[in-house]
């Protein structure tokens, strides 16, 4: 063999052996990269959820649910009765305001509440007795009661003078009672019963009498209503379309726990001479927390 052939045999296997050497490369780097896709894919399929965690964990979130929001919506409906009643007592300390600045009248000077808070107060719509609106059960008194709804969504009740059977003492004395006949005289049916004449009466104004802060010595006590700050809307009362006695028979009012533990809709408001308070420790007790979350 001749010098050059050998020459020419010697870099013929150096540039086989180079090509040899660049395949081997690439199919070991294809083989790393399927491998690490592999692991990619078998690290992702680890990460997943099955089917059984899935549903254990819609379980586990619906008890949850089940268990707090019916809290949560008691407790917004809780405070919005709180806040209805703060804006209650607000809207009616205006209209006494506007009354005795414009007109120069106090609560004390007029027998006719019903009529004296609508002057400067938005009404929507009034009835004389609230059984012309809907029915409610016979044995309430409410049925009676003369109402006018405000646009601001709320309904105001005034004992009908038929209530001055029930007595709703102060607490600062006991013995005094607040007056809940609060709205204009009734037409007297014609009787000779004397039990008529009281059955049938009024306040004849309201005043301080009783309280603890009389400063204008006033011999009137204060006059009772009551404010639903929802309006017709439940839960008090429960039916408000109501038409007939039969649905009437449970159609009632619902009022709040006597601690004010629990609250419902509906408020008792006192209408001194000078302002409106809230009665009973259910009322005063939402007012309180009611400022204070302002």
């Amino acid at each position: 063999m001749t010098k050059k052939a050998f020459t020419l045999k010697k870099e013929m296997n150096c540039h086989l052996k180079l090509v040899l050497e660049s395949q081997i490369k690439t199919i070991s780097h294809s083989v790393c990269h399927s491998e690490l896709v592999s692991g990619s894919n078998k690290k992702q399929f680890k990460r997943a959820f099955t089917l059984a965690e899935v549903l254990i964990t819609l379980a586990i979130i619906g008890v949850v649910a089940a268990i707090s929001i019916p809290s949560v919506i008691s407790n917004t409906q809780q405070q919005e009765f709180k806040t209805g009643l703060r804006k209650a007592v607000s809207v009616l300390n205006s209209a006494i305001t506007m009354n005795m600045a414009i007109d120069g009248e106090t609560p004390y000077d007029n027998q006719d509440l019903f009529n004296y808070l609508q002057r400067h107060m938005n009404i929507i719509s009034t009835f004389s007795k609230l059984y012309d609106k809907y029915q409610i059960i016979a044995n309430n008194l409410g049925r009676n009661n003369a109402v006018f709804y405000t646009a601001d969504g709320m309904r105001f009740e005034f004992y009908s003078s038929t209530a001055l059977n029930h007595k709703y003492p102060l607490y600062e004395k006991p013995r005094t009672f607040v007056c809940v006949g609060a709205h204009a005289p009734t037409i007297k049916p014609p009787s000779s019963r004397p039990e008529d004449i009281i059955y049938y009466s009024t306040c004849g104004g309201c005043g301080s009498l009783g309280l603890n802060n009389n400063i204008d010595g006033t011999t009137k006590p204060p006059c009772l209503i009551t404010v639903d700050v929802n309006g017709d809307r439940k839960p008090s009362p429960v039916n408000a379309f109501c038409k007939n006695s039969i649905c009437a028979q449970n159609n009632v009012y619902k009022n709040s726990d006597p601690l004010g533990l629990k609250l419902s809709d509906i408020f008792s408001i006192m209408i001194t001479d000078r302002e409106a308070i809230p009665y009973g420790v259910a009322a005063q007790r939402a007012m309180y927390q009611a400022q204070a979350k302002k």
